[in-house]
């Protein structure tokens, strides 16, 4: 029976499981270039980094939302704060200089993974965000039960990181703006298009999120874990 996990079970001394959540379109005609960056270098370039533990892709095929989504799961939140990161972001190769460029809309948030339940993954993925002052309550419970759906395989509940902020780097100043952020958000694995659609409709009535930050359905495009 698949069981929720909630943050009070980690042991005391284990930071909080962390990921790195973001939403972002490209610019008009550069999607593949795009998909080929990401594919080719960008995403094992980061799964290089001590504490990314895996990396995985989505793009939208409903709702209203960014065009992609991409999630890195971390050992702990402050891997990004970690000097080896702080390099990487600060070091950008001529690729991903270019690749930078091409972002619109970005939206990247540094979270703490608040619940889970279930353990399998989905081809689809529901994601129903916040980016006002409202706070995600129960995220256990709420998880549990948005699991029990038809076709919901997993059900990840992550909150932005407390007071903290995105460091400056290089990498940020190619985006030429500041990122927006999202305060908190509910990620859903499903087993299909439709029970996506329908587990997002569910989240939002659960949640009462009447104007969500983000509120769309992806398919993986790419998953990818640490070599070790």
């Amino acid at each position: 029976m698949d069981a929720t996990i909630p943050l009070q079970q980690q042991s005391a001394s284990r930071a909080p499981a962390g990921m790195l959540a973001i939403w972002h379109d490209v610019a008009p005609g550069q999607a593949a270039a795009v998909r080929d960056w990401y594919a080719r270098e960008h995403h094992f370039e980061r799964l290089a980094v001590p504490g990314f533990l895996d990396a995985r892709r989505y793009e939208r095929v409903a709702g209203n939302g960014a065009e992609f989504f991409g999630s890195y799961r971390l050992a702990a939140p402050a891997v990004l704060r970690s000097a080896a990161y702080q390099a990487r972001v600060d070091a950008p190769t001529p690729w991903t200089r270019e690749a930078m460029r091409q972002f619109r809309n970005m939206c990247r948030t540094a979270c703490t993974i608040a619940a889970e339940a279930g353990r399998a993954r989905g081809g689809h993925l529901a994601t129903l965000a916040a980016s006002d002052a409202s706070e995600l309550e129960d995220a256990a419970g709420l998880c549990e039960r948005l699991r029990a759906l038809a076709g919901v395989l997993r059900v990840t509940a992550i909150a932005a990181e407390a007071g903290e902020a995105t460091p400056p780097s290089t990498e940020l100043a190619l985006r030429g703006r500041p990122d927006a952020q999202v305060r908190w958000a509910l990620l859903l694995d499903a087993d299909s298009q439709q029970a996506a659609e329908d587990a997002l409709l569910a989240a939002q009535d659960a949640t009462a999120c009447r104007r969500p930050a983000q509120f769309a359905v992806y398919r993986l495009c790419f998953s990818a874990r640490h070599p070790q």
